[in-house]
């Protein structure tokens, strides 16, 4: 596979997860934001800097995200009393069900969409080597 040909993929897979979690439309949320709240979710009280850590932003640009979700009202960040450098970035209650519900949904449609040349052995054959990629790539990554 050539480089090019990884950027293509990577662009048609985040087509796909974007359609399979609804995230479209005027609401859409950017990758960079999804990155945050995603991380967000499955580590609640993270601070900036173990949210740039696992999700590989800048840490410039994850502080910005976070501030502006802050202010839209959709987590909440709080200062460490031990050191007032750091803070804890929590979801709130609704924004963690609405995150968690999209994550959870079933990319089978999804990929139908997106690949309407492929018949259905096909498709599940491509679902199949998504999940062992993500798995392998996940191994190979580390704990998140």
């Amino acid at each position: 596979m050539r480089a090019a040909e990884l950027h293509h993929l990577a662009r048609t897979l985040r087509a796909i997860a974007l359609d399979a979690t609804g995230n479209t439309g005027p609401d859409r949320v950017n990758a960079g934001e999804l990155a945050v709240l995603e991380d967000v979710a499955l580590h609640p009280g993270a601070t900036i800097g173990d949210i740039t850590r696992r999700t590989g932003l800048a840490q410039s640009l994850v502080s910005r995200i976070v501030s502006a979700v802050a202010l839209a009202g959709a987590l909440t960040v709080e200062q460490d009393p031990q050191d007032r450098r750091k803070v804890a970035v929590e979801l709130t209650a609704e924004t963690r069900a609405a995150i968690v519900e999209r994550a959870d949904l079933d990319i089978a449609a999804s990929v139908a969409a997106h690949t309407p040349a492929l018949d259905a052995e096909e498709r599940q054959a491509l679902e199949h080597h998504l999940a062992q990629a993500a798995l392998l790539l996940r191994r190979a990554t580390g704990p998140a």
